[in-house]
This record gives structure tokens, sequence and C-alpha cells, in this order.
């Protein structure tokens, strides 16, 4: 496990858009931006030794099918996958993030993607005691943030076009922490959607696979549009726009002239065909009324919640040691320990999911 450098990249990218209807999408300016940041770590098995195809024929040996080193090299480096997260969000010290996490399809179920949650966890700042990510409800991913220990706290609605949810997952990542409080968003306003979305709570006893309500912006004005047209307020507006009057028209010798009303100025002639702006699009935002009330609701709910522990236990041990005098178990950019229990078999998805 290494920080990702400008040489990933292409890697990232590539991997991202064989997998982007599970991860979302980022352009080429924020991956440069989260590997500027720190943000980006990159899961790679180093093959040490030279091969040589000429002595190998020489031997009478077949010809290997494994990857040539350079000449001089003693190490073949493979990636494997990636992981995109912070160790801050919504501006909370305890709350770290995980934006992005793929595995390359050979590599999954190796334990490849909890390493790097791992290696994640140790690398953060000491204040850091919680993790979370947003995943759409339809894809495997979630049953990986399940095994890994991760609790699903609540869900908003996702994009319009694709008529989604996502579910918050969160994690305390401390070993044997069971008292730091959980958090989540009563409203997110950014990410890939671009638009406010209220989150709600998933109530008790239903699962995070059941159906959950979709609340969008802007809906409530659109039915009070569509009952004005259907009693035809709207009605009487197209009727005298479709009644203009028509100019006088003269026709002589083959032409034809506009005569304009008394008062009324000709528009200029148009030399060239006219360029059709798109038109921008307008950031749709959530009543104030439902944001003041999933914020209440967010606080009662929590109240209870924390107040009766969670079953956050998952089926791997991904959580973050700290030795006795809480220094760190391991610096920045350091080889870490890989996850303990090998003969477990890791149901590595390719996707977390994209940030709000």
């Amino acid at each position: 496990m290494r920080p990702g450098t400008e040489a990933d990249i292409d890697f990232i990218d590539a991997l991202q858009k064989k997998n982007h209807k599970q991860l979302g999408f980022m352009n080429r300016p924020m991956l440069e931006g989260k590997v500027t940041l720190g943000h980006v770590l990159i899961a790679e098995t180093v093959a040490s030794g030279q091969l040589s195809v000429a002595s190998e024929e020489r031997q009478g040996k077949p010809k290997s099918s494994a990857p040539l080193l350079a000449p001089g090299n003693s190490q073949l480096t493979t990636r494997l996958g990636y992981l995109i997260g912070n160790d801050r969000y919504k501006h909370r010290d305890e709350l770290g993030v995980i934006f992005q996490m793929c595995v390359a399809t050979e590599f999954r179920r190796s334990l490849v993607a909890g390493n790097l949650l791992k290696s994640q966890f140790e690398r953060s700042a000491y204040g850091c005691k919680l993790y979370c990510c947003w995943c759409a409800q339809d894809i495997e991913a979630n049953r990986f943030w399940e095994s890994m220990g991760f609790v699903p706290l609540a869900f908003r609605a996702g994009s319009a076009k694709r008529d989604r949810v996502h579910i918050f997952w969160q994690k305390r990542i401390r070993a044997g922490d069971s008292t730091t409080p959980w958090w989540f968003p009563s409203k997110t306003a950014g990410g890939s959607i671009r638009e406010d979305r209220i989150v709600l709570p998933i109530p008790p006893g239903t699962h995070w696979s059941d159906a959950k309500p979709l609340i969008l912006p802007g809906k409530l004005e659109e039915s009070k549009q569509v009952l004005e047209k259907k009693h035809g307020r709207d009605a009487r507006a197209t009727k005298k726009a479709k009644t203009i009057e028509k100019p006088a028209l003269i026709r002589r010798n083959g032409l034809t002239f506009d005569i304009p009303k008394q008062g009324e100025q000709l528009p200029e002639a148009k030399c060239a065909k006219e360029v059709k702006a798109k038109p921008q699009r307008v950031k749709q935002q959530c009543d104030p009324r439902l944001v003041a009330a999933a914020r209440e609701l967010r606080d009662r709910w929590l109240e209870q919640v924390n107040a009766v522990p969670l079953l956050d236990e998952g089926k791997y041990d991904v959580t973050r040691k700290l030795s006795e005098n809480g220094a760190h178990a391991t610096d920045r950019g350091t080889a870490l320990p890989v996850l303990g229990t090998p003969s477990l078999l890791l149901a590595a998805v390719p996707v977390v999911a994209t940030a709000a």
C-alpha cells in the first residue's frame, strides 16, 4: 500500500471507466487534485527476480508467460486497485469519508479491498474515529460494507435520471470503540448530484435493501403547475399567444414587403444563424421547512440510537489499533501489515459510491 502519484492517474481513470455505473465519475483535474492532496491510496504487488527469454530458449524450456522485466530492473509492480478518501468530512474532525474504491477484476476476492481500508484507517489523523461512505442501494458493494462492519444509518434520493437510492454507511474505526456517537448529515448539497437532497434515517427494523421513499426538490412546485394546466389556467394564455395579429404583407414583382405598424420598428437583418445557447442547469433547492424538519428528525433519532449500542461487528477485522501511548501504529506511506485471517476470502466489489 502506497500513496498515489501522477503516474497512477491513467490506471485510476481506466479502472473508473470500466465500472462507471457503480463508481460514478471523476474527471482528470479532480483526480489530479486528489493525488496532490494525498487522498489516493494504491494497492500493488511486487515481483522480484529477472527473466531472460534467451536463457530459457537455450535450455529448451517453454517461453514464460510472465511479464518481462526491463534490463537492470529487479522488481516488477502490478497495480491491484485504488482508494480515494479523506479523514475529514463535512468539516467534522472525527469523521472521514471514502469517495471511491475499486479493485481490478482479476484481483478481487483476494483481501485487497480490506487492506486498502485498513491502510486508510491507519494513515488517518488521530482524532478521526468514524468513517463513512455513500453507496447506491442496487449494487453488490453494500454486501462488502456490511461484511466490513459498516452500519447503514440513513438514506437519500440519488440523481433524478437514474432514480436510485443512496445508503449512508458508517463505521467506528478504532478497535474496541463502542462510545463514539454516530452522526449523519440531514441534507447534502454537493457531490456529483449537484442538487439538494434530504437525508432520512433508516427506520428501526427496516433492512437497507428494502424500498425507500424518494424525496426530490422541486416536486411540489411541479405538481402545482400540472394542476394549474389541468384546470385551464395556462390554456387561456396559450390561446392568446396563438391569436397574435400577423403583420400586413405586400407582394410585388415576386418580393414580399412587411409593413410595420405605427410606432413599431422592424428587426435588424440577421447575417448569420443564431447559435442557441445551452440552457444553464439550475440547482434545485429543497424547501427550508423540509430541511428544518429533517434536521430535527435526525437529532431526535440519533439521541435514541446513540443510547442503544448498534451491532457494528463485521466479518473481517479492519479496525485501527492504537498503541498504549496513543501513537500511530504506522506512519503515512509506509508498508502496513496485511489483513488477518488469510483463509477467509473477501468479496471485494468495485465500488463505494459518489460522495455528496
